[in-house]
């Protein structure tokens, strides 16, 4: 109760703070350079079109609280969020430098510029979930460090980072993950089009639990044998290969005041893991994932979108593979900083028994 009530007096002070900065009446005195304040705000509620699938509930699915600014113009910025969903945890905190022409550097916790989706604010998500290229092999928030060059045609990205598990906050192993990634930008008018490709190249400390047998005699006279059992959790000395390689491609076009869009990726990934009959043996899974989508948008308030999307989580087996089929309304009253969200998604597996079913969401977003 006592925490629940902190957070609503924080959120009051802090909507306040920003009305009055709507009206002009604050400012906000910083020891140095300047800072800005926004917030994703999300509620929605989900229904199952199968009774026995899950409960059908209101849901809060984000309250965050967003703080940058400049500290050196145009050299030297920060940003930082919080995550207010349950206790207070900060998301992110970045500091960015800008002292080499066209390329900012960027230290602390964030989302690397991996998959298509996962370095997106979650205010700019065209539908309510990640596609399945991010929510199954996103390595989400890293400790590291990463560049970005931006040109005319070309945007990469080259970074190091502490790698699994996600979202760390610190490494338990020596190894480190890269990151590489190109955006390619063709100038073509009336459209946007940009595509590329990236390589996460990991390493992971797996565990695995070895276990084994005690037997203890009560006493002397005793025809009894009790049997325990214990277990240890052992920590091999190599670390194991997680790499993911994708391509993508998303383009805007507009004509008039009608919207067309396309985003669509294909993600692969290799993990080495110990093997159940000899935990010395090493062996590897490789995993995939893509998905395409298009959306309409014939007037400013109105969107339609569609989206279809497979994973298999092993390609040498031949059912046990996943899709799905979204169709969705976004409804904008204010852009995306007042807006509602309507998706039907439709689950569909590939092994024999298993049916699909249907999820209805909606969701109700507010930023600023």
């Amino acid at each position: 109760m006592k925490k629940l009530s902190l957070l609503v007096v924080g959120s009051i002070l802090i909507a306040l703070l920003v009305c009055n900065f709507a009206m002009g009446a604050t400012e906000v005195k910083v020891g140095k350079g300047d800072l800005k304040i926004g917030g994703i705000l999300q509620a929605g509620f989900t229904y199952n079109v199968e009774d026995d699938m899950g409960f059908d509930s209101f849901t809060l699915n984000r309250a965050r609280f967003l703080f940058w600014g400049t500290i050196v113009p145009d050299k030297v910025k920060y940003f930082v969020q919080l995550d207010h969903r349950g206790s207070i945890s900060v998301l992110d905190y970045k500091a960015q430098f800008f002292y080499i022409q066209k390329t900012e550097i960027t230290v602390g916790r964030f989302l690397p510029n991996f998959t298509l989706y996962m370095p997106y604010s979650t205010a700019k998500l065209e539908f309510i979930n990640y596609p399945m290229t991010t929510s199954k092999f996103a390595v989400w928030r890293q400790c590291g460090i990463q560049t970005t060059t931006k040109t005319d045609y070309v945007d990469f990205n080259l970074g190091i980072f502490n790698g699994y598990p996600k979202n760390n906050f610190t490494d338990n192993n020596d190894a480190k993950d890269f990151l590489v990634r190109a955006d390619i930008k063709p100038p073509i008018d009336q459209a946007k089009v940009r595509f590329g490709g990236y390589a996460w190249i990991g390493s992971a400390l797996p565990t695995y639990t070895q276990t084994w047998t005690d037997m203890i005699v009560v006493n002397e006279d005793a025809d009894t044998i009790w049997q325990t059992r214990s277990s240890v959790t052992t920590f091999p000395e190599e670390t194991l290969e997680m790499n993911r390689f994708g391509g993508f491609a998303k383009v805007d076009y507009t004509k008039d005041e009608m919207a067309f869009r396309f985003r669509g990726e294909f993600l692969m990934a290799s993990t080495e893991k110990l093997t159940a009959a000899d935990m010395d043996s090493v062996s590897s899974t490789d995993a995939q994932a893509y998905f395409a989508q298009a959306s309409v948008q014939p007037v400013k308030q109105v969107e339609f979108l569609a989206r279809y999307e497979a994973y298999d989580p092993d390609t040498d087996i031949n059912d046990d593979g996943i899709s799905a089929l979204t169709g969705g309304v976004n409804y904008y009253l204010e852009g995306i900083n007042a807006m509602f969200y309507l998706n039907y998604i439709h689950n569909m597996f590939e092994a024999e028994g298993v049916d699909s079913y249907g999820v209805v969401q909606a969701m109700a977003q507010i930023t600023f």
